[in-house]
């Protein structure tokens, strides 16, 4: 269900590209006129904020969108081979520029995708305009013509654009973010353009919701950056304290904490500690009764649970606790820290991590309701000290 949220501002985008389509025709004169530069705002203002942010994947999303509005614009007359080679770049760089990890804008990688890009459109210039021997290839009829006569388009782009299709949608599946659901709905509006070629309402309107996908990526990338822990993926302060802003009633906070992380850090190593804190991370984050999981700093992790009282609560932490210490976590890689630093773990080597929970709620012992969720979070920050006295991988209220 996570995963298909992701498409909603693609659909509303879609949905709002078909509407368009159909009260173009009722807009007066004036109204279109002053459309007609809006993709230009729009391409101006995708590339700032990607620039910005340093969004290299969004930056060359971008790009080809600009590339197609000026191609479809000012290529006259727009031939079969021009629109089927622009849906065989238009499918390889997608799927290449979400595919490749994002390193900011002016990087060495990025310079080699520049390069990249620039010479796919070189040998696709080379093949629309001097017409090489196996330019005929590209035409080929590889299906019985009357199954596509809805389309202008060359089966040779209907091809690759399925392919491109579902290999983001497998992408998609392996790694799901708004920054591929929004390279998809790119992908379906662009060659909707070439199918309605270069008439001044499909450019106008396309055009614009591709950029408007762009900047959606942008938008959701930057939230990301600025709302979730990097290595769980889980909310970080940030997102805790604008949680904090909406708590009033009743309510418990608790403050999780991995036993004797720092000596798993200097046995194992770090990278395998790393793997600790996701693993607790994705456990954590599936904390039942309605909780929300946040990372609040180093191995210490946050659950709110709204409208329950620490009882309530403390059910759901028991099993979560439970659930945390019967994983056996695997390990294999060198030990390089410990005594014994010559020699090497077992292949498949376990061991058993544990948590300690302190929990509060907003109501004292007098029945008086405490101020702030950040009084409720001390309390539970000095219930977590008791546990971790009282031998640890337990619940202290």
């Amino acid at each position: 269900m996570k995963k298909l949220i992701s498409f909603l501002p693609v659909f509303a985008i879609l949905a709002f590209c078909y509407y368009a389509f159909q009260i173009y025709t009722r807009l007066s004169p004036s109204t279109v006129n002053g459309l007609v530069f809006l993709p230009y705002l729009l391409a101006l203002f995708t590339l700032l904020s990607a620039i910005h942010f340093k969004r290299s994947g969004i930056l060359f999303y971008a790009l080809l969108i600009i590339l197609f509005y000026a191609v479809l614009k000012y290529a006259s007359p727009l031939e079969n081979i021009i629109s089927t080679v622009l849906a065989i770049i238009l499918c390889i760089l997608l799927i290449s520029y979400t595919l490749i990890p994002e390193r900011g804008i002016f990087t060495q990688n990025n310079l080699n995708a520049f390069f990249i890009f620039f010479l796919i459109l070189g040998v696709a210039f080379f093949t629309a305009t001097q017409a090489p021997t196996w330019e005929s290839f590209l035409l080929t009829e590889w299906l019985p013509a009357k199954y596509f006569d809805w389309t202008v388009l060359s089966q040779t782009s209907l091809i690759f654009s399925s392919f491109g299709f579902i290999g983001l949608l497998i992408v998609f599946a392996l790694r799901p973010s708004p920054f591929t659901a929004s390279a998809i709905g790119i992908l379906l509006l662009l060659i909707i353009q070439l199918h309605f070629g270069k008439t001044e309402k499909s450019l106008l309107i396309l055009s614009s919701g591709a950029l408007l996908l762009c900047l959606y990526a942008v938008i959701q990338e930057s939230w990301r950056m600025a709302y979730l822990d990097e290595l769980t993926g889980l909310p970080g302060r940030r997102a805790l304290k604008e949680k904090f802003n909406e708590l009033h009633g009743t309510y418990s906070v608790a403050m999780l904490d991995v036993d004797h992380f720092k000596k798993f850090n200097d046995t194992y190593g770090h990278d395998v500690g790393d793997s600790v804190l996701r693993m607790i991370a994705s456990k954590i984050s599936q904390v039942s009764g309605g909780g929300s999981a946040y990372r609040y700093g180093g191995e210490e992790f946050s659950v709110v649970f709204p409208n329950k009282d620490k009882q309530l609560a403390k059910i759901h932490l028991e099993l979560l606790r439970e659930q945390i210490a019967s994983q056996n976590f695997v390990v294999n890689r060198e030990n390089r820290r410990s005594k014994a630093a010559k020699t090497k773990l077992k292949k498949k080597k376990t061991v058993q991590i544990t948590i300690s929970i302190g929990l509060a709620d907003s109501i004292e012992k007098k029945n008086h309701t405490l101020s702030s969720p950040w009084e409720v979070l001390k309390l539970a920050d000095k219930a977590l000290y008791r546990a971790k006295k009282k031998g640890r991988n337990c619940i202290s209220i």
